[in-house]
């Protein structure tokens, strides 16, 4: 056996060197969407060997080169010829690096030799993303950690590969703030059938909206998968189903890739269900990668040359802090005439950028989002919104998308949330009683509302009518506030109260006499002293009527007893009405156990 494995590395062996001597590397790039942007973000390189040789894969290759002793060389060579390849195709965006933990140890990215190799092409470190490998060693001996740490100081981008596949992983990205997050492709394939792998997904935008840093999902091979990262939130992807790594890629996205990421967007929903201004927001925001101050204006007019979709880019401080924004536009008026460039392009970027631009915190309410849109002039329009967290640069936002989504929370809101009581309306109602029956545990639901509402409201006006409605509500949050507790406003004067909490009963059963014991401040003295008032009912008949009342129809329900909410609304609305019949009491509890033998009247 020896005999027939020791010529075979022998021959490898040989072609490595070869390779190493004589530069008979090939890169391939494969393109990084912007989902939402519907453009090309970034470019990753693709080392290969010679064509029809074993060292062709990029496995075989790496794997000779680290038998041999002779990583470093082949890595070295790798971000050479990916730097001056991607300079000479000119492409645009941002350039994905992969470097190993050999390479990064070894100091060269940083080193001076490096820099001049940039200079020399004309990329900007801003322009470069390493995408370290291996990260699982980052921390064993602090060089590479301490390397990757002076690379972002130094102006470079960093990114994570493979999330999810260790834990020292987390501790990196916990250190290094990378502004790229990659998703090992394990948990992208076959997303759309698999719904752990989904909840990882989700988990890890959770966590990156933390850390500001940007997930990108690599290995995309479906556009059923690509729809679920839609959903999801993820912004940037990867992979066949959208691109294959070609040596000659194209510089703009074509008809049929914006056609099927057309196809995948979701609704506005889904970010505005999310519950904030702020987190949609950021799920909206553009990851434009910045540059600082002190950035020459030509190479800012270089990249907006190398990029016709780019309209904007930001400027940050050292430390990341917004300070402005560089527009296309307004960088073409200001040097329209002659020489203007010729006098400014080796002047810092700072002296022509916008500073007095829009920009929208990421703890701003809806209110200032609407008010952001509303002081916005042309310019303001056409730079769009820097998206801040504490004056931090966390991505750029359109002004179309921020009236979008503002607009789309205000529709949401009438559906999510009563507008008067601003408590959660039928939707989330539907969903925190499905929620509890899907978990087995025993509560309580009610549904109530205030009784002759109607004549009080046509006898003095819906100012008073809207006070009524919000005492309820007023009481109902005062005496069901706890962790278990859920209380909702279908609309009207109807609520609803769902609570797991054991003494939900004995709380709720308080409510109607604290609401008769506010209601004599609504009337004058003569009626007080009367205990009513005379009005006109629902057959057009004077009648007298007292003082407003509330009553409850409550439902005890045990694990199984029901499957949906349909059946519990079913339930709550014929007790209600045995509630308003009775003389007294105006709170009727049914402890009866439904199920499929529940009464004919019922079902």
């Amino acid at each position: 056996m020896l005999s027939l494995v020791q010529p075979q590395i022998g021959y490898l062996a040989i072609l490595l060197d070869r390779l190493l001597t004589h530069g008979e590397l090939r890169v391939e790039f494969q393109p990084v969407f912007d989902l939402r942007g519907q453009s090309i973000h970034a470019f990753e390189a693709l080392a290969r060997g010679p064509q029809s040789s074993p060292l062709e894969r990029p496995d075989a290759l790496f794997q000779t080169a680290r038998e041999n002793g002779r990583l470093y060389e082949l890595d070295a060579l790798c971000v050479r010829t990916s730097l001056e390849t991607f300079a000479r195709l000119n492409l645009p965006g941002q350039l994905f690096v992969n470097v190993t933990q050999t390479l990064l140890d070894s100091g060269w990215l940083g080193s001076s030799a490096a820099l001049d190799l940039l200079q020399r092409l004309g990329l900007p470190p801003s322009r470069i993303v390493f995408e370290l490998l291996e990260s699982d060693d980052l921390l064993k001996d602090g060089v590479g950690m301490e390397q990757a740490e002076h690379l972002h100081r130094l102006g470079f981008t960093l990114a994570l590969d493979d999330m999810g596949r260790g834990f020292g992983r987390f501790e990196a990205w916990q250190r290094l703030h990378p502004r790229y997050l990659k998703i090992d492709r394990a948990f992208c394939a076959g997303l759309a059938d698999d719904a752990i792998k989904a909840a990882f997904v989700r988990s890890m935008l959770l966590m990156a909206e933390a850390s500001r840093s940007w997930v990108v999902a690599e290995g995309v091979e479906s556009a059923r998968d690509l729809r679920v990262l839609r959903e999801i939130g993820v912004q940037l992807a990867q992979g066949f189903v959208l691109e294959r790594p070609s040596a000659a890629p194209s510089r703009e996205m074509r008809p049929a890739q914006r056609g099927l990421i057309e196809a995948a967007q979701p609704e506005l929903y889904p970010l505005a269900s999310r519950g904030s201004v702020e987190q949609s927001a950021l799920g909206l925001a553009r990851p434009i990668a910045p540059v600082q101050p002190q950035v020459r204006l030509e190479e800012v007019l270089r990249r907006f040359d190398a990029q016709p979709d780019l309209m904007s880019i930001p400027v940050v401080d050292a430390n990341g802090r917004a300070l402005g924004i560089l527009n296309r536009y307004v960088l073409a008026d200001r040097l329209w005439r002659p020489h203007v460039r010729d006098l400014l392009g080796n002047k810092p970027c700072a002296q022509v950028m916008s500073a007095d631009v829009l920009k929208l915190d990421v703890s701003s309410s809806l209110h200032q989002a609407s008010q952001l849109i509303a002081d916005a002039s042309f310019r303001h329009a056409t730079e769009g919104v820097l998206v801040t967290e504490q004056g931090d640069y966390r991505g750029l936002l359109l002004v179309g998308d921020l009236l979008r989504l503002v607009n789309e929370f205000q529709i949401q809101t009438a559906r999510y949330a009563n507008p008067l009581t601003l408590l959660p309306g039928n939707v989330p109602i539907n969903e925190q009683i499905d929620r509890l029956l899907a978990s087995g545990q025993s509560f309580v639901a009610a549904y109530g509302d205030i009784d002759h509402f109607k004549p009080f409201n046509d006898v003095f006006g819906y100012r008073l009518g809207d006070e009524v409605i919000v005492l309820l509500a007023d009481l109902l949050r005062a005496r069901f506030g706890r962790p278990g507790d859920f209380v909702g406003h279908i609309g009207g004067d109807d609520f609803i109260v769902v609570s797991a909490e054991p003494d939900a009963v004995e709380r709720l059963q308080t409510i109607p006499q604290e609401f008769a014991a506010e209601m004599p401040r609504f009337f004058n003295a003569d009626q007080r002293e009367r205990g009513g008032y005379e009005a006109v009912n629902r057959r057009g008949e004077a009648q007298w009527f007292g003082f407003p009342t509330v009553s409850f129809g409550v439902l005890t329900l045990a694990s199984g007893q029901v499957e949906s909410h349909r059946e519990v609304s079913a339930l709550l609305v014929e007790l209600k009405k045995v509630a308003k019949a009775q003389a007294y009491d105006r709170v009727f509890i049914d402890r009866r156990q439904y199920g499929p033998q529940m009464p004919p009247a019922l079902r």
